[in-house]
């Protein structure tokens, strides 16, 4: 029997290749669809999701609380890991994971050149405690011993290979790397460990021995985001108490800091505006307000809205199915009839009904596994590096089979249901029809509203999310950033003798270049990066203010470049050392200044050096992100501290900018090693501070267009039952005088009705979610009434163009044809 139903079920198909084509289009398309985000969502939740006991594992990260704004950071004090090891109970590992910068590393290999590697990343120091936490396997070595000595170093399979290539582990062993930074390191190997692939925030791939060191009692005033702690308790261990007591243990050694700089006749002691908590291991990884960096980190809001997506377009394949096959059951009327006579029972229709929805979706599968993979290349930059398009063959199988049996079950139910309603007598009598009476909606026509209610909210969210990414890029930042170009000296050269003060007389070389307009020196107005200190003023030597400010260092060309606009005073004079401050208004007004004038002449000083008198105040301007309002800045020149390039072009017309950036390099080339060379575009850095931002928008728009794609199959199948059911109706109409343009407004007007109720639904929904998204910006667009109408207008024409077809066919039909057998 079970060969019989699958023998008629492919037949029907066969038959009816156009509408077997869409529903196989529509459920590949949703298949696909869940296949991608099931991959992204099992790498993002398999963050360090095999580390043993990580129920117990915990980072400590610090928490700011200053003039009402609260901020985290993934770093702590240094001093902080041994104070918990020597003063804490409670803890199985306490585990320091502090990065290391070094310039280059150099290799002495037996018969062979020396090795150099420039820049080499991911450096730690770190304890033994480090692997008794984490499960790294150790292929030559004791991790026992071998962070003992305080010049070991232990490097992953993959760095040992590229040290020394095509050498044994355990040969590798006691050979000699030498570290070059600020000071230089001579470590002997002591271990070989394989490498960690996990998904994982612990990244490191050398090792050095973390020595024990007496800290000075300033040091534990001070916060360094590379400066990494984590905590496994022992088993029953209460989090929130020893929580309170690390806190109590940090605020001992601040006030003990605090006591000593009394007893120095200093009372200038910053007050400890900061704690710790502590933050699940399985968390970290989505904690993304906390700062950390070089971490990856995912929003779990990001997550579950990849799983919203999902579970719509899946559904919305379910709906478009269920609509098509609704579509064709008039179509297969006399068969369904010719069947129950025979004696077929629901049961059977229903076997054979379901037999043909799991062959097309089976179908689907396959061509899924085809759009899976042009969906990875196609969406490279928003999909996670780690995640891939193949997965294990028991994992692939088993997934597309369970989506397989759940389409199955959602598509196909309904439409069996509804075949075991035909009653042969109304066949034979040729009235059989699934078309509701007047005023009552079909589940077809409910189901065409929720997949227009979904289409709107996309359309609507795309709208918006464009229009407030063109509004953070576009809109007046308080400086001008075209046509400017950005290239920092490398630190390694700021701290060579040999290159010391170079950058000043390239910058003089810079300006003689026949393409480039200005250039100055200084960190750029908005970046990620930023520097924030306390700065005082104490109007008439009496009730002092103190406000934090954002300090950036520039040179005397760089309020020209930018033009950046002076409301009051001068520009800086050029100084060796800091002598003199510019302000913006927001600092002015914090620090108390009626207008901006009043602020020129006094004297103002970040806290712990000298004050210096307020040469200029100039107008806002931004220097984070719109999330950010705009903060106090304070402006200063400082020769040591300025190797940041500013670099604006002469024209905005990109063709001749090459010629410049050539003559750039080449000016570069006589002062610096040529690989030192990396510049960027200033528009194009600013972009990428919101790539999260365009990321989810490229996401919107894809499922915006496939759920546009799915839902017009949905309303073809919809248009083309309607059209089937009303042929002699119409051909009556035509017969009676009716023009075409009445019929196309007959057939049309009911989808239009869909439409504009589904519109009525979204308009809210989507309000809701993007108003909600939009709270985040400091800076932000409105959401205006058009945005709304142009949405349902773009519905509109969508359906219109789905049901054009359908209903210009019958209309323009010779009802001769549709009549002839009354």
């Amino acid at each position: 029997m079970i060969r019989n139903y699958f023998r008629n079920a492919f037949r029907h198909l066969w038959r009816n290749k156009l509408f077997t084509a869409l529903n196989i289009l529509g459920l590949a398309i949703g298949i696909s669809a869940c296949w991608v985000i099931y991959r992204i969502l099992d790498y993002e939740f398999s963050y360090d999701a095999q580390l043993t006991n990580s129920e117990r594992i915990y980072k400590v990260i610090s928490a700011f609380s200053r003039e009402g704004k609260e901020s985290r950071m993934g770093g702590v004090s240094a001093p902080l890991y041994l104070g918990i090891v020597e003063e804490i109970a409670g803890m199985e590992h306490v585990v320091p994971v502090f990065g290391q910068w070094i310039n280059s590393v150099e290799i002495k290999r037996k018969n062979q050149e020396v090795f150099i590697k420039e820049d080499p990343d991911q450096i730690a120091a770190t304890t033994t405690s480090y692997f008794n936490m984490l499960p790294y396997r150790w292929i030559a070595g004791d991790k026992h011993t071998a962070l003992n000595a305080p010049e070991s170093v232990v490097l992953t399979e993959s760095r040992a290979h590229a040290y020394f290539p095509n050498v044994k582990p355990e040969d590798i062993l006691h050979e000699t790397i030498t570290y070059y930074g600020r000071d230089t390191l001579t470590r002997t190997v002591t271990g070989i460990v394989a490498d960690y692939y996990t998904p994982s925030e612990f990244t490191t791939r050398e090792f050095f021995a973390l020595p024990k060191t007496n800290y000075e009692a300033y040091m534990w005033t001070n916060t360094n985001g590379s400066d990494r702690l984590y905590l496994q308790l022992a088993e029953g261990v209460d989090a929130n108490a020893k929580l309170r007591e690390i806190n109590e243990l940090d605020a001992r050694h601040w006030s003990a800091f605090e006591a000593e700089r009394k007893r120095q006749g200093n009372a200038d002691v910053p007050k400890r505006g900061r704690s710790y908590e502590l933050l699940p291991i399985r968390e970290v990884h989505f904690a993304t307000h906390v700062s950390d960096y070089g971490v990856s980190k995912t929003s779990k809001m990001v997550l579950y809205g990849l799983i919203g997506i999902g579970g719509f377009l899946l559904i919305l394949a379910c709906i478009n199915y269920v609509n098509m096959s609704v579509a064709q059951i008039p179509q297969r009327a006399r068969e369904i009839g010719v069947r129950k006579t025979l004696g077929g029972g629901a049961w059977q229709l229903i076997g054979l009904f379901l037999s043909e929805t799991l062959i097309t979706a089976l179908i689907a599968s396959v061509f899924a596994l085809a759009l899976g993979r042009l969906a990875f290349w196609a969406l490279a930059d928003i999909i996670p590096a780690g995640v891939t398009p193949a997965a294990g063959a028991g994992l692939l199988i088993g997934f597309m089979l369970g989506l397989v049996v759940l389409i199955t079950l959602l598509a196909g139910l309904y439409p069996s249901w509804v075949i075991t309603r035909v009653k042969t007598v109304d066949v034979f009598k040729n009235f059989f029809s699934v078309i509701p009476p007047k005023r009552r909606f079909s589940l077809q026509q409910v189901l065409i509203v929720f997949q227009f209610t979904i289409a709107l909210t996309f359309i609507i969210s795309t709208i918006i999310i464009g229009m407030q990414l063109r509004h953070t890029l576009k809109a007046d930042m308080g400086f001008n950033k075209e046509a400017v170009i950005l290239v920092n000296v490398p630190w390694k050269y700021v701290s060579d003798p040999r290159y010391k003060d170079k950058q000043f007389t390239l910058l003089n070389e810079l300006r003689q270049l026949p393409g480039i307009e200005k250039a100055a020196l200084g960190s750029a107005p908005l970046s990620s990066g930023y520097s924030s200190s306390p700065f005082g003023y104490a109007p008439d030597g009496n009730n002092p203010v103190e406000i934090t400010g954002y300090k950036k260092l520039i040179d005397t060309a760089y309020l020209g470049l930018y033009q950046i606009a002076l409301l009051a005073g001068r520009n800086l004079h050029a100084s060796d050392t800091i002598s003199e401050f510019i302000i913006n208004e927001t600092a002015a007004r914090a620090f108390g200044f009626a207008t901006p004038s009043e602020a020129i002449g006094k004297f103002i000083g970040q806290r712990g050096n000298p004050s210096h008198a307020i040469a200029g105040v100039v107008k806002d301007f931004h220097t984070q992100d719109f999330y950010t309002p705009i903060a106090p800045v304070i402006l200063a020149t400082e020769k040591s501290s300025l190797t940041a390039f500013n670099i604006k072009m002469n024209t905005h017309d990109p063709t001749r900018w090459q010629a410049t950036l050539d003559a750039v390099r080449e000016q570069w080339n006589a002062f610096y090693p040529s690989e030192a060379f990396e510049y960027r575009f200033y528009d194009e850095t600013l972009e990428a501070m919101y790539k999260q931002e365009r990321q989810i928008g490229k996401l919107i728009n894809l499922a915006t267009v496939i759920t546009i794609l799915i839902s017009c199959l949905g309303l073809f199948g919809l248009a083309a039952l309607t059209a089937f059911q009303r042929t002699k109706e119409i051909g009556i109409r035509k017969v009676l005088g009716a023009t075409v343009t009445s019929i196309l407004a007959l057939l049309s007007k009911d989808f239009v009705k869909l439409v504009l109720i589904a519109m009525f639904i979204a308009a809210p929904l989507a309000w809701w979610a993007m108003n909600s998204w939009l709270s985040d910006f400091a800076y932000r667009i409105e959401i205006q009434w058009w945005m709304f109408v142009l949405a349902g207008f773009a519905a509109l024409l969508i359906a219109m163009v789905t049901i054009a077809w359908q209903a210009i066919r019958v209309a323009t039909a010779n009802p001769v044809e549709s009549l002839r057998d009354e």
